[in-house]
């Protein structure tokens, strides 16, 4: 393990290397939730650093591994989306596992950022007045209708969703215009959804390769399951707006013949 052969010390309370126990019995329900239990929060304040692996590499997937160090303060070592730094509040605040071509090295600099303070804390400036400098974020930020813990606007899945209702009505109000008025108004370009709008590859794991992995692991019945159902559901509701189907109800129905014309 890279965790002894380079003096880097790593406190693990999970099942993975498992070298220190949680000192309250009570958080051990609570290690991987995403609760904002003030004593589970104050645990893991307590650090400097804070492993965070994603359960599946994919552009869009950045989950609370990612987020709750940042909200503490701590600095996560990341590995997971590949676009996370199109996120991030500055180019500065996460270290990014994929970026060092050893072990060793990554080992090293976090070694180095431990006992030197003044290079520590410039990956938490962005939590100071003026250190959120992403414009695509604050940009992302003002425009997006969706709220979080905000009552008074979607989640971003009703705001998904929304946003796809709007452009569909935006759409067909172009077209009765460009009816009324074929002469001065155009058609409108139609907006065609493209793989790279929502699609993801099939999940692969945080670390190591699928291979190695036995088919009775939780990650594979999950995961993998999760992603070829997703398929499934897709290619059924793609049936469904072909032979106008209005039943939502009749998803399963769709699916179910699928999967009986399916070779396997």
């Amino acid at each position: 393990l890279f965790v002894i052969s380079h003096n880097l010390h790593i406190d693990s309370y999970g099942q993975c290397l498992h070298n220190k126990d949680l000192p309250s019995h009570r958080l051990v329900n609570t290690l991987t939730a995403t609760t904002e239990d003030s004593e589970f929060m104050r645990f893991i304040a307590n650090y400097k650093f804070h492993i965070a692996m994603e359960n599946a590499i994919c552009d869009d997937y950045m989950t609370e591994k990612l987020w709750r160090p940042m909200h503490l303060g701590s600095v996560p070592i990341y590995r997971g989306s590949p676009v996370v730094q199109d996120w991030m509040p500055n180019d500065h605040s996460i270290i990014l596992i994929d970026s060092f071509p050893s072990p060793k090295d990554l080992a090293d600099f976090i070694n180095y950022l431990d006992q030197n303070d003044e290079e520590y804390l410039k990956y938490l400036e962005y939590k100071q007045p003026g250190g959120l400098t992403n414009t695509f974020l604050l940009e992302s930020l003002e425009k997006r209708e969706w709220g979080v813990n905000d009552m008074s606007k979607p989640n971003y899945l009703n705001g998904f969703e929304c946003f796809v209702c709007d452009r569909e009505n935006e759409r067909l109000q172009a077209e009765r215009a460009h009816r009324k008025l074929p002469d001065s108004v155009p058609l409108p370009v139609p907006r065609r959804a493209a793989y790279d709008h929502m699609g993801c590859p099939v999940p692969t794991p945080g670390y190591g390769s699928d291979d190695e992995i036995p088919a009775n692991d939780s990650w594979k019945q999950m995961w993998q399951q999760d992603y070829w159902q997703s398929i499934d559901q897709a290619e059924a509701l793609t049936t469904m707006i072909h032979h106008n189907e209005t039943d939502a109800g009749r998803l399963w129905d769709y699916i179910h013949q699928l999967m009986s014309k399916s070779p396997h």
